[in-house]
């Protein structure tokens, strides 16, 4: 009798906490667990750039932390421990298995593919093969029969619409129904001469050559030219239709989610090295604007060859958090980088991608991912960024000192599109403030608060440069300097570059000052930087 019993408690027990479901092989090692997870478990809901990231996974424990953080960045109440997504996920694979398996398993039905990635339909409808079937006007009327097919009705799917309608039809007539690409899927007669014909067909004697001929058509005006008894809802327009079943189908979109799993991991890796930098602009009177500069070796880069030119392209995505780990930035993009093979020759060449993030003022923590399309490579940086509190002033103030490879004047078309232009001119960082003798080296610098004359409406500043070597101060031909600064909405800024010729590789400490005559005040900051003999071949 307590034998009896204790089969019908495990009975239950495995009835009301059904389990996920299981690879057709056994599981007997970790590879086919962890191969398992990827291509059954989470196989419709895992995005691309995860798939990738996973694949290049070295060890298990890294496995092991991707797939907990990709639980629990999918968990609608990050602060519960039950992850409500989880377990309808599995939830939904084992209902797939159990009701839509014919001679493969449910999930890779197109029954349990749709069954997983949206959940139970609103409704449903179920006819058998060889019903005789009205046709209602969106489909051309008429009468027919059909092949056993299913009805399921969502009244909202997010990214897709209400009142979402997916046919799926049993053509094979095994029990293996198909995602339908249109309403003429189901028709058992649609290739049988003499029958299923549609309203425009009966008064055309049964001709159905346009129908079948602009079958597949985009143009719904040549469709409706077809079938003019057919009134075409919007849903079955030839392009929407094959857009909301593509949309039906695909993972959640979360572009680049890799370079994300890789921050929320906190796995680091030196496959793809890069260099980062950070500068801070004042934007408003609340704001910093704060440049993030990368920098990518083109020696280490992967490339794609298209005749004389070489590709390369890279997936970049950077989070900014507060101390408290709350994100207050996130950013992905592309950056893709085209030689040809005499700049491919040149050596020391790097590619430079802007991100301009706005902060207000605290601590952070920027976390930057970098993956190389090609080669499949990663690489991580995390910076700190202090933006400083901005106080009401009637003195005049100063940005940082943005030293430069490059400075010139943007174009029109650039101020908005172009995250380099500051100003009115575009400023390519130095990485490091490493510049090499015979270069030029640029300098941008903003000033606010600036006061105006009463009369004049005009200011009067006074800018001063100073360039230390050693503990020496270096005579410089800038004169005048102020002569170079420009109005820039409630700010002004200089842009310039100081020839490095006849200067003698060193460290250096470049000074600005700015005097107000008009406020009676001073700002000053200062920069470092090393210059380097030129290479010699």
């Amino acid at each position: 009798m307590s034998t009896i019993l204790t089969l019908f408690m495990l009975a239950c027990t495995a009835l009301l906490f059904p389990s996920p479901p299981q690879n057709p092989k056994n599981v007997k090692t970790e590879e086919d667990y962890y191969k398992k997870w990827l291509d059954v478990d989470v196989a419709y809901i895992v995005a691309p750039d995860e798939r990738e990231v996973y694949k290049n996974l070295t060890t298990n424990e890294e496995r092991d932390k991707f797939i907990e953080q990709f639980w629990q960045r999918r968990n609608p109440d990050p602060n519960s421990s039950n992850n409500t997504f989880k377990e309808e996920h599995y939830r939904r694979l084992a209902y797939a298995n159990d009701h839509f398996s014919t001679g493969m398993p449910g999930w890779k039905t197109d029954r349990g593919r749709i069954y997983i990635l949206h959940g139970e339909p609103d409704s449903t409808e179920s006819h058998g093969a060889g019903e005789t079937y009205y046709r209602p006007r969106s489909e051309g009327l008429g009468v027919t029969t059909t092949f056993a097919w299913e009805l399921w009705h969502y009244r909202h799917l997010d990214g897709i619409g209400d009142n979402v309608n997916i046919e799926f039809v049993d053509k094979s007539m095994s029990g293996h129904y198909q995602l339908a690409m249109d309403e003429m899927e189901k028709d058992m007669l649609l290739m049988v001469p003499g029958l299923g014909y549609t309203e425009s067909e009966r008064f055309r004697q049964g001709d159905k050559s346009e129908r079948l001929g602009t079958r597949w058509m985009a143009s719904e005006t040549v469709r409706r030219a077809a079938d003019p008894m057919r009134s075409i809802s919007a849903e079955n327009f030839g392009f929407q239709r094959i857009q909301r079943l593509a949309k039906l189908q695909r993972a959640p979109d979360i572009k680049y989610k890799d370079l994300e799993q890789v921050v929320t991991a906190q796995i680091h890796y030196t496959q793809m090295p890069f260099q980062l930098r950070v500068d801070m602009i004042k934007a408003t009177e609340t704001d910093y604007l704060v440049p993030v500069t990368f920098y990518f070796d083109r020696s280490i880069l992967g490339y794609r060859r298209a005749g004389p030119i070489m590709g390369a392209q890279l997936n970049v995505y950077g989070r900014v958090e507060t101390l408290s780990r709350s994100t207050v930035y996130a950013f992905d993009d592309d950056v893709n980088a085209y030689f040809n093979e005499e700049e491919m020759r040149s050596v020391g060449k790097r590619s430079v991608y802007q991100r301009n993030i706005p902060l207000k003022p605290g601590r952070y923590k920027l976390t930057a991912v970098v993956k190389d399309t090609v080669t499949g490579k990663l690489g991580t940086l995390e910076r700190g960024i202090l933006v400083p509190g901005i106080e009401p002033s009637k003195s005049v103030q100063m940005s940082e000192i943005i030293l430069a490879d490059r400075i010139y004047p943007a174009s029109q078309g650039e101020f908005i599109s172009d995250p380099f232009v500051l100003g009115t001119v575009k400023v390519y960082p130095n990485a490091a403030n490493q510049f090499v003798k015979g270069q030029p080296l640029g300098f941008y610098f903003e000033v606010y608060s600036v006061g105006i004359d009463s009369q004049s409406g005009e200011p009067s500043l006074k800018v001063n440069l100073r360039l230390v070597r050693e503990g020496k101060e270096i005579e410089t031909p800038f004169k005048d300097l102020e002569q170079r600064l420009h109005a820039y909405g409630d700010r002004w800024f200089m842009g310039s570059l100081i020839n490095t010729e006849p200067l003698t590789p060193g460290t250096y400490k470049l000074t600005l000052s700015v005097q107000d005559k008009i406020s009676a005040t001073e700002a000053s900051k200062t920069a470092t930087f090393t210059l380097s003999p030129p290479a010699t071949n």
